[in-house]
């Protein structure tokens, strides 16, 4: 059996909890992708959290376009915030981008970013 790239969960009956495990191609996330999206589109989901555990594989060129993606669906199905947590600070600019919007950063969701999930946890619950 293939080990999974991704861990999901539905939280508090709202929160999608989104974890990508270390260690994966980028290939293996396009199923979780598909999951994410799916989650998003349940009519109570209006929080999401992502966990990136891989410093290196989530912050590539091809990633960075999934990033801008799932922040396009976050607003198409209303979500209001977007919690994520990241491996390390040298990624927070970066994913900060992504998270706003991109160069236009006109997202409808607050969102926030840190290396500490307890933090983001505790956001995304408030």
């Amino acid at each position: 059996m293939e080990q999974k790239a991704h861990i999901t969960k539905i939280l508090d009956d709202h929160i999608l909890y989104f974890r990508f495990l270390k260690g994966n191609e980028v290939e293996s996330y396009q199923v979780g992708l598909q999951e994410c999206k799916d989650n998003m589109s349940l009519p109570n989901v209006d929080v999401i959290v992502v966990v990136v555990e891989d410093d290196e594989t989530m912050f590539n060129k091809e990633m960075q376009g999934i990033w801008l993606m799932t922040g396009d669906l976050a607003d198409q199905n209303g979500l209001v915030k977007w919690g994520v947590v990241v491996p390390s600070l040298t990624k927070e600019i970066t994913i900060q981008y992504l998270v706003q919007g991109g160069q236009d950063g006109d997202r409808n969701y607050e969102h926030f970013i840190s290396t500490d999930e307890e933090e983001v946890m505790k956001w995304a619950k408030s």
